[in-house]
């Protein structure tokens, strides 16, 4: 193969250097054009037409840009024509519009590959599309690929429409890319930065894809007027270039991102995706650093390729100027010719991922003859006068200390993290706001982070500890620093609990307190202990006479309000009093001495059964107890079962207290019933419409209820399903019968329109906070996505789809193909267990088609119970 690069004035000049490269003239030759440069549409357009007709067969890519590579200098003005003579090899192009999610462009575009296929090149209009989802896919797809390439520029600012092209046309939006095929042919990619990192690591608290909002919890613009000051952020849209952000990708490389534009939103978007949660860095870019970077690459790198692709970034020229990249590009073109453009974003493969970098220097080298990886002649060394000098050696006093801070901070997180873990911790501003709350204080409080953080401290407290901070705490916290001693807090159900804390002033450079450090340990059990202790004291001081009728008075009070019954430590009733007697209508002789297990059905036995383990585990059970009254009817109460100890501590009896709540769970069971019946009535009244028996969805929830069931799911979930499941397509009210009971095949558009049965359904059910509606609105909303992703309405793959939507969506399809349709025949029995397990792990989630199938009889048989 061979690189030619021409530079296009007019049709007659580039037909002249047509002819004196001799290109066109051996039919042998397969050309590839990459053109470069200010262009506009008109202009693209007509040199797509004129290299159309003067190479007929000829592939082309077009990516507009304000600065273009030729051989071993930049043009800044010139439209560069890059075009790679093949003879082994194969191009096709194609372009991808942004109408098209990302995901699917990469499925169209790795479904042409083939074993051959060694390079691809992608160029991006830089305002319509990320790049990031489409890459990440060709990687998951075809990890062994090399990709190239970069998003197209802008002439002169970052504000003018970029545009890209290829064989066929120009395009405002999308994606254009070449797909080189060879048997022979020898690829190699490489990459140098040289921007080092400056300052703290920081992390990224809140982004959206290339936006940051916050960096470690502060607003990002706020964080570049600490770092940069107030003059450098009024220009940070220009000057925003020389101190980009850096972060290690998962191979450990180096990754830039460049600020792009300051939103009015709050937030700063990059040329590029930073996630959230990573530790970033300001960075600048030191002259010998990127020379080093490049020589490393050199040696690695094989001798005099037959040609090279370049994609930079625009940020380098910006930075080091015209004659500093040339000098550069010397050093980096070792091959006959080299083409490219300066990017917006350059796509780069690394061995784990497809990316967008900034501020690199990516090369593809080719050759249809064996790489030739000979060591190489050492280059000179850049000479450098005082200024850089200086500015290397300030910049590098900068990394070092920044290394230094950066491990003192990481060690201060190490001794916060261990405060976190072993005491409750709150961070408190100079005005008592809380600023930060651990995950221990939160648990004992109650409070959620959004509820606890912003608020003042005085507004946990009661009344007199308030006074006792304000006038005892605080004060000797300004003077001394430190206080320690107990105190209580009022929790987010408005309960006390007591702690022990100590209390640590943060001083500023003035002498001011600048913040307060909290820790504290929870003291409730002792404190309480300690009062029930000192009120213990005080009944021994009675007289038998004064404690016995004080025990008495106790004794009725528990009669008059609370069921009690007391059995040994084999289960056998040895008390019970008249609230438990009246409540479950047996008489006292009919329990006195025997086994409390004769009284209860299997259900409740292995309610009694976890009960034991409760009392054996913490010595106390709470929680509802279902009972069995003398006439065979259940009652309810709200218990409380303890341990009866001796002196020395052991068991002699257990006791249980409660209160009656029949009533309230009676009601609460019939509310649940008739929203039961109604969300049958309403997935009736839906299949109706769409000409489905009522028995469709008996058997979907039948279906689901079992799948639910082999899965492992408790026996409430799958009560849940079978009620919520008949839900599931509630949405076809919504949807014209002319599309509903449309005998046919659905034309695309009708199927869209059928595709919001799912949305519907949710926007119907959605926003109660009844447990069975909330659960029918997420099972309308997704048993139409797909466990590989690219179902609909959200595109949802894997464990994002919720369990119960996935269940669903078994039930749905086997009872579909199972059974006649308005548009369709049932199928056979072979033919519908083969379709299931044809989509497992496409549209099924693995592991429930492997629990249908293996308990199909099971299935059939419910089946057969409700057919139409």
């Amino acid at each position: 193969m061979r690189l030619v690069n021409i530079t296009f004035k007019d049709k007659a000049q580039l037909e002249s250097d047509l002819r004196l490269y001799q290109i066109g003239l051996d039919t042998k030759e397969k050309y590839f054009i990459q053109i470069f440069g200010s262009l506009g549409r008109e202009i693209s357009e007509y040199l797509i037409d004129t290299l159309n007709q003067l190479l007929p067969g000829c592939e082309i890519l077009v990516a507009s840009s304000s600065h273009q590579i030729m051989d071993a200098k930049v043009s800044k003005d010139d439209i560069v024509l890059g075009i790679s003579c093949f003879l082994h090899s194969t191009i096709r192009t194609a372009h991808f519009s942004s109408d098209v999610p990302e995901k699917k462009m990469a499925e169209e575009l790795v479904s042409s590959f083939t074993s051959n296929t060694k390079l691809l090149i992608v160029f991006i209009e830089y305002f319509s599309v990320s790049g990031e989802e489409f890459l990440n896919e060709i990687y998951r797809l075809a990890p062994q690929i090399i990709v190239s390439g970069g998003k197209a520029t802008g002439s002169g600012s970052r504000g003018v429409r970029t545009l890209v092209g290829d064989t066929k046309g120009i395009y405002l939006n999308g994606i254009v890319c070449a797909v080189i095929d060879s048997e022979i042919l020898n690829v190699q990619n490489s990459y140098s930065f040289g921007w080092r990192p400056i300052g703290l690591a920081l992390e990224v608290t809140k982004s959206h894809k290339n936006v940051v909002y916050e960096i470690n919890h502060t607003p990002i613009k706020e964080i570049y007027k600490r770092y940069f000051g107030d003059d450098i952020f009024k220009t940070v849209e220009q000057d925003g270039w020389n101190f980009p952000f850096v972060f290690e990708n998962t191979d450990g490389n180096m990754v830039g991102r460049v600020l792009d534009k300051v939103l009015d939103d709050g937030g700063i978007a990059f040329l590029g995706n930073i996630p959230e949660g990573s530790r970033v860095s300001f960075s600048f870019g030191l002259l010998e650093n990127v020379k080093r970077d490049l020589f490393a690459e050199n040696e690695k790198c094989p001798r005099r390729t037959q040609a090279i692709y370049m994609y930079s970034c625009i940020g380098r020229v910006l930075f080091l100027g015209l004659d500093g990249i040339n000098d550069l590009l010397d050093i980096s073109s070792d091959a006959d010719a080299v083409c490219g453009f300066f990017t917006y974003g350059e796509v780069y493969h690394f061995n784990s991922e497809n990316a967008i970098l900034n501020l690199t220097n990516t090369r593809v080298l080719l050759s249809e003859d064996k790489f030739d990886f000979r060591p190489r002649e050492s280059y000179l060394e850049f000479n450098q006068n005082k200024e850089s000098r200086i500015l290397n050696a300030m910049t590098h006093l900068l990394q070092v200390t920044s290394k230094e801070l950066d491990a003192t901070t990481k060690s201060l997180k190490s001794y916060r993290d261990m405060v976190d873990e072993a005491i409750h911790h709150n961070i408190i501003d100079r005005d008592l706001n809380i600023t930060y709350t651990n995950e221990k204080m939160r648990n004992i409080t109650g409070y959620t982070k959004e509820q606890i953080i912003g608020k003042n401290v005085l507004d946990v407290l009661n009344a007199e500890m308030k006074d006792y901070v304000l006038n005892e705490v605080v004060p000797t916290l300004r003077k001394k620093g430190v206080w320690s001693g107990k105190m209580s807090h009022i929790k987010a159900d408005g309960s006390l609990f007591y702690v022990n804390t100590i209390i640590k002033a943060v001083f500023d450079s003035n002498g001011e307190v600048s913040s307060y450090i909290v820790g504290e340990i929870d003291r409730t059990d002792e404190e309480l202990n300690q009062r029930q202790l000192e009120k213990d004291i005080k009944f021994l001081q009675y007289s038998d006479d004064e404690k016995r009728y004080l025990l008495k008075q106790y004794e009725e009070l528990i009669d008059r309000n609370q069921s009690l019954f007391r059995l040994d430590l084999n289960r056998n009733f040895t008390y019970a009093n008249s609230t438990f007697l009246s409540i479950s209508g047996f008489k006292l002789a009919d329990i006195i001495g025997k086994n409390i297990y004769e009284f209860l059905d299997d259900e409740q036995k292995h309610q009694f059964m976890q009960i034991g383990k409760a009392l054996n585990e913490k010595g106390v059970y709470k929680g509802i107890i279902r009972h069995t009254r003398y006439d065979g009817t259940h009652f309810y109460v709200n218990s409380v079962g303890v341990y009866i100890k001796d002196l020395d501590g052991k068991p002699i009896e257990i006791m249980a207290v409660g209160t009656d709540i029949t009533k309230i769970v009676e009601s609460q069971q019939e509310i649940e019933n008739v929203q039961k019946d109604v969300i049958i009535a309403m997935g009736t009244i839906c299949e109706g419409k769409s000409r489905e028996t009522g028995n469709h969805i008996k058997r979907v929830a039948k279906y689901s209820s079992l799948l639910a069931k082999l899965y492992g799911c408790s026996q409430e979930e799958q009560s849940l399903i079978e009620i919520a499941s008949p839900m599931h397509d509630i949405g076809k009210i919504g949807i014209p019968d002319a599309i509903l009971n449309k005998p046919g095949k659905l034309t695309p558009e009708e199927f869209e329109v059928m595709k919001t049965h799912t949305t519907l359904g949710f926007e119907m059910l959605k926003g109660s906070n009844r447990i069975i509606l909330e659960t029918s609105a997420q099972i309308a909303k997704t048993h139409h996505e797909w466990w590989s992703g690219g179902g609909y309405p959200c595109n949802l793959k894997g464990d994002e789809i919720p369990l119960f939507g996935r269940i669903t969506a078994v039930a749905d399809v086997f009872d579909a193909i199972g059974n006649d349709r308005c548009y369709k025949k049932a199928w056979p029995l072979p033919e519908v267990i083969e379709h299931i397990r044809s989509l497992k792990g496409k549209q099924f989630q693995p592991e429930l088609v492997d629990l249908f199938l293996e308990h199909i009889d099971e299935f059939l048989v419910i089946s057969e119970k409700y057919k139409d």
